[in-house]
């Protein structure tokens, strides 16, 4: 739904009516849940009840806040409410100012695929109580972007690496910690470059249309 707001400031209305789609497929994925006697609004609720449930910035996961509760744990404890609405609204800051800077861009379906992927990745990176499965989506569609801009492979294979990494402690059930400390570092700086390119460095030659894609 982040990209209503696109469309109203760049008063494009006429692709409105597909975002409709959203709730009927978000509520078509979780039929199981419901006739296992969830309730109808577990889709919207349960993500803030996992933010009260878990009460930690972030789980097995790289970013923002992974970062500041390695780096002020004990801070972190203390103010856990209002870092957590803070870095909410500060998600909802950043992508606003992206969307509002796409009113000055030709909005391609080579770039509308690079603002997804970087909207998707800004709520991973900064909103509170994210771990790595919520991260999946994000590498998929950044593998995605690579093969349309060369000059996000490297974007791709970090963020990629990183993530496997993550998930090989569960994957081979191993009783190791990884220090996600430099991860998260490494996966900031990884974000930023990714925007950079999504918006203040873009380069339509480097970029293949959908359609030499798909006829090749």
């Amino acid at each position: 739904m982040r990209f209503n707001y696109v469309y109203w400031a760049r008063h494009d209305y006429r692709h409105w009516y597909q975002f409709g789609w959203v709730p009927v497929t978000v509520y078509a994925m979780n039929l199981p849940g419901f006739l296992a006697g969830r309730s109808l609004l577990t889709p919207l609720t349960i993500y803030a009840g996992q933010t009260s449930d878990y009460k930690e910035l972030a789980l097995n996961i790289a970013n923002f806040p992974k970062f500041l509760q390695l780096a002020f744990p004990t801070a972190v404890l203390d103010h856990y409410e209002l870092l957590k609405r803070g870095l909410m609204v500060l998600t909802c800051l950043i992508l606003l100012a992206g969307f509002w800077y796409l009113r000055r861009l030709d909005l391609t379906p080579q770039r509308f695929m690079m603002v997804a992927t970087w909207s998707f990745w800004t709520c991973t990176m900064f909103l509170p109580s994210m771990h790595d499965r919520y991260s999946y989506f994000v590498m998929v569609m950044l593998a995605i972007v690579a093969l349309l801009d060369r000059r996000m492979i490297g974007v791709a294979l970090v963020s990629i690496g990183i993530s496997t990494v993550l998930y090989l402690r569960y994957l081979l059930n191993a009783d190791a910690a990884i220090n996600l400390w430099p991860l998260a570092i490494i996966q900031i700086i990884n974000y930023c470059g990714f925007t950079a390119g999504t918006f203040l460095h873009p380069q339509p030659e480097y970029l293949h249309s959908f359609r030499s894609i798909t006829t090749d």
